[in-house]
């Protein structure tokens, strides 16, 4: 099953990194108030996150029961070759700088990096968050087949709970520790452990999971216009994400609550803005949305001394010029890449 209208929303998510990244002194993002909201759109990660979540149950549950092998070399297919790209691309600059390191670059090869406190950040930076997805991959085909194949008829409730239950658990542990001497603040290896760690994120792949389990069993009976809910919950997390609290990070998935339901109700929406991010110009930009979020790091270093006119016009140029870059390699990098590694066969 492949519910169209989400995939443009992961163009959103990339493109707010990459504002949150490289776009911060580029007006309008620049001023004050937006800036503040700017300064948090580092949470589309944690949206990447738990729409992962939920995909994975859509795209899986008709299949039945997922076989290990064949399931992780799609997976592969599907991440490794651009992120390949990115750490060839980041090791490149590195060199010119003279400035490599063996170990960093191995363990960004097996996509191990956010494991290693001080050392999640290495290679390509943005590696870290698919190092994190890797884990996910790993654990899913053990949590579908034993455990939400077998439990959802007469166990969802006690799914709901031990998810949720974690979930809270997970959000404790981070503000705890946030708030805490412990803490010490970006870049240290505190900020490591609380930010980039793959275990501090597994909560937020779980509840997407919950909320596919969700659509699975009820969403086809609830399908109808949810365009003013939805426009109404974007603004909230606008507001939110506009006037953070002290003592609060959006990072590791406080904003759920508001994202969870976002992702249900654009899923069972028949609305107007269903119609429009269905068109094949919407669903594209959503299928760059991967290249885009990998290669921003490399792309913007290696033009970083280069200002066309003035930092707004030369961050819009550029954002183009990464948007078309991202476009030719999914074209024509990593949708013949993940076709061939699919098709490979491995002897018994």
């Amino acid at each position: 099953m492949r519910i169209e209208q989400l995939t443009f929303t992961r163009f959103v998510a990339a493109l707010a990194i990459v504002v949150f990244h490289f776009g911060s002194t580029a007006n309008p993002f620049a001023f004050k108030y937006v800036n503040s909201f700017v300064s948090q759109l580092n949470s589309g990660v944690s949206y990447f996150f738990m729409l992962s979540g939920f995909i994975m149950i859509i795209s899986y549950w008709d299949k039945g029961v997922i076989n290990w092998i064949d399931y992780i070399k799609n997976r592969m297919a599907r991440v490794y070759p651009i992120y390949f790209i990115g750490i060839f691309a980041a090791l490149f600059h590195s060199i010119i700088k003279l400035d490599v390191n063996l170990f960093d670059i191995f363990f960004n090869v097996i996509m191990m990096q956010s494991w290693i406190p001080g050392r999640a950040l290495t290679g390509n930076p943005p590696g870290w968050s698919i190092c994190v997805e890797f884990l996910f991959y790993c654990i899913f085909p053990f949590l579908f087949n034993l455990v939400y194949k077998p439990l959802i008829e007469k166990h969802l409730i006690k799914i709901i709970l031990v998810v949720v239950l974690v979930f809270i658990f997970s959000q404790f542990i981070f503000l705890y520790f946030y708030n805490s001497s412990f803490y010490k603040g970006f870049p240290s290896q505190s900020h490591d452990m609380l930010f980039f760690f793959p275990l501090m994120h597994l909560s937020e792949f779980l509840i997407g999971n919950l909320a596919g389990l969700f659509f699975i069993k009820y969403g086809k009976d609830l399908i109808r216009n949810y365009d003013i809910p939805l426009v109404i919950l974007v603004l909230i997390l606008v507001t939110v994400l506009s006037f953070p609290l002290s003592g609060l990070s959006y990072f590791n998935g406080l904003l759920a609550f508001i994202i969870i339901p976002i992702i249900l109700l654009l899923s069972m929406n028949n609305g107007k803005i269903t119609q429009l991010f269905s068109r094949k110009s919407f669903v594209f930009l959503g299928e760059i949305s991967y290249s885009l979020y990998i290669l921003q790091f490399p792309f913007y270093v290696y033009l970083r001394h280069i200002v066309i006119y003035n930092v707004t016009v030369s961050f819009f140029v550029k954002l183009f010029v990464l948007i078309i870059i991202s476009s030719l390699t999914y074209l024509y990098i990593e949708k013949p890449l993940r076709r061939t590694i699919k098709n490979l066969k491995f002897q018994k």
